[in-house]
């Protein structure tokens, strides 16, 4: 089988509300960006009840729909979301 080869300017290991923001950043200035997650986009944030201390939202927003908005916001900007993907090494040299 053959499969090609994508080159990425960065790769964002985890898509919790941390990865999802360096992912919508990194995308906005024209890089492109790869997030990968091992189980859905939102990392534990997504089971969040009500969040209540997330600029923008004064009455709170559930942890499902702020990691929605973040997810859909990264894509937007041309973030490719990959899931499930589990990183088991990683060579920085």
């Amino acid at each position: 089988m053959f499969m090609t080869q994508k080159t990425y300017d960065i790769i964002i290991v985890g898509a919790g509300p941390a990865g999802l923001t360096a992912g919508i950043y990194a995308a906005r200035i024209g890089l492109k960006t790869l997030i990968l997650e091992r189980n859905l986009p939102g990392g534990r944030a997504i089971d969040a009840a009500m969040v209540e201390n997330f600029p923008g939202f004064p009455d709170g927003i559930t942890g499902a729909e702020l990691t929605q908005r973040m997810t859909d916001q990264a894509k937007k900007f041309g973030a490719e979301i990959k899931f499930p993907e589990e990183v088991a090494n990683i060579n920085l040299s």
